[in-house]
């Protein structure tokens, strides 16, 4: 990837020299020159997450704005502004108004497209049906179909096709197939995720005969760089692996830094939180019709000097006054951190907590809460109903269902050592974590009172409704009996038990002990 970079870059050198030099020595050639050499500039973000407010390390949307108009401005005949997704949910900010303020800021700054990401689904198709609406802007996605009709569900359109400066740009839309999992799958059971790689060679031909100059991809899927090499894997790397005739790819929801190239397609991610912007920049001669040059980047959000645009600025602090009186609003408080990371495969704090809740307020015998459903950690001090919404922006219900203590440890074998959902957050028992024994052996439970779990009898068991309906591939809850819709909501249940406490002071416990590795152990894995 670094030697593409130093190449492209040697390529632009080259060409902005030789063309100063045609400017001087003949100023009529180079004025020809510049109306044949064009160059578009294609500006990306992804995995927003509702990060409205400036806030540690998130710029804020004022911020990210002001520099897309900036860039916009320089090159306005020749940009797009594109979304990979993922952009409303995951602030209170945000959530409280169901992604609405986030939308009136893409629309301000002109936002060309968006495809939709996993999170695009979490509260519903008809919340997202009512931001399509809203928006100024087409939602695209080539491989989300209609279980009943076989063809493109009817909130997005598989591709859309730009004109600028005289090239015509065509974008298609793709999602993640693991939407299928990682989203509620009561909402997902109506669509299917087709192939990406497939989805793609079945419309190069049409977007071939309807003149296109150039081929993205606007992908909510996976990439990763290696940060020595600079070599790009992921979901990206695999379809583009499938596929021929792209000039170029826009990934998302691993939440990188990714800027290099595949097969000689550039491809980048701009990091989550609106921490990045991605630029892709071709120049494009008219007159072959083709590709000269491409290069991809990531620019860094904030820097010195970047202010907040007016407008944007307006727009957050009306809806900021808006949602003040319930994101302001003191539940109580806690002495220290409940601290969680969902991607840490660690029975945390809150997970502990959260789980000991649930039990409580349903008088189960077990409660489970995937790492997921919880997205960040409660800072020590007061607790705010924003900060629940911060917590726990899923509007998730509890589920009870009775199952045996065999089912019981096929939802332990799969919330644990799983790094693709995270650690399973438990209650009501005690587990030991042999990672090295065989799979019969790797893990022993007991009840909170010593007692070893019965794999014959059964036990209420407690957990949200996205787990209950095989969410994180947690199947194993559809398998019980009397599953039950509390609809209680989690987070009022969460908003309850604080009230009641006034004051958490939490330590947690050794409900999970993982047996490390002994050092003769090691000696002889390695040998």
């Amino acid at each position: 990837m670094k030697s593409f970079l130093r190449k492209t870059t040697l390529q632009i050198i080259l060409v902005t020299l030789f063309f100063s030099f045609m400017v001087a020595v003949h100023p009529a050639a180079a004025s020809e020159m510049t109306t044949d050499l064009v160059n578009i500039q294609i500006l990306t973000m992804n995995d927003f997450h509702g990060a409205l407010v400036e806030n540690g390390k998130n710029p804020g949307a004022a911020k990210i704005a002001q520099y897309l108009k900036v860039m916009k401005g320089k090159n306005p005949n020749g940009t797009l502004i594109l979304s990979a997704g993922d952009m409303f949910q995951g602030s209170p900010d945000s959530n409280l108004l169901y992604g609405k303020t986030v939308v009136e800021v893409m629309n301000a700054v002109g936002f060309d497209a968006m495809t939709i990401g996993n999170h695009e689904f979490d509260w519903g198709v008809a919340i997202l049906k009512e931001r399509i609406a809203q928006s100024h802007f087409p939602y695209i996605s080539a491989n989300i179909l209609d279980k009943k009709t076989g063809k493109s569900a009817d909130f997005v359109t598989p591709y859309t096709i730009f004109e600028r400066d005289g090239i015509k740009i065509a974008v298609i839309g793709l999602t993640t197939p693991e939407t299928a999992y990682k989203s509620s799958p009561k909402v997902m059971s109506a669509y299917l995720f087709e192939d990406p790689a497939k989805t793609v060679n079945a419309l190069i031909p049409e977007l071939k005969k309807k003149n296109a100059d150039v081929i993205i991809v606007l992908s909510h899927m996976s990439s990763f760089m290696d940060k020595t090499t600079g070599e790009i894997t992921g979901e990206v790397t695999d379809m583009l692996e499938n596929t021929n005739h792209i000039d170029a790819v826009i990934s998302g929801h691993s939440h990188q830094f990714v800027h290099g190239t595949v097969n000689g397609v550039p491809i980048v991610q701009a990091n989550y939180f609106g921490r990045a912007v991605g630029k892709i920049n071709f120049l494009f001669k008219k007159s072959t019709r083709q590709i000269l040059v491409s290069s991809a980047d990531t620019i860094p959000l904030p820097f010195d000097g970047l202010t907040a645009e007016k407008e944007v600025e307006g727009i957050i602090n009306k809806a900021q006054i808006e949602i003040a009186p319930v994101k302001n609003t003191i539940l109580g408080s806690t002495i220290r951190e409940l601290s969680h990371d969902r991607e840490a495969g660690q029975l945390s704090l809150l997970g502990q907590w959260t789980a000991d809740a649930m039990r409580e307020a349903t008088a189960a015998d077990i409660a489970f809460e995937n790492a997921g459903g919880i997205r960040t950690n409660i800072p020590a001090g007061n607790i705010t109903m924003g900060k629940l919404y911060e917590v726990f922006p899923f509007d998730n219900t509890l589920v009870t269902v009775e199952m045996t203590g065999a089912q019981v440890m096929k939802v332990l074998h799969h919330g644990i050592g799983n790094r693709n959902i995270g650690m399973v957050q438990f209650s009501g028992l005690k587990v030991i974590y042999d990672r090295e024994q065989t799979d019969d052996q790797r893990i022993k439970v007991t009840l909170l009172d010593g007692t070893p779990l019965d794999l014959t009898r059964n036990y209420k068991i407690v957990m949200n409704d996205f787990m209950a309906a095989g969410g994180d591939n947690f199947t194993m809850f559809k398998e019980g009996n009397r599953q039950t819709d509390t609809y209680i909501p989690l987070r009022d249940m969460f908003v309850t038990a604080i009230k009641k406490l006034k004051i958490i002071d939490f330590n947690g416990d050794n409900r999970f002990m993982e047996i490390k590795p002994t050092a003769m152990n090691v000696l002889a894995i390695a040998a």
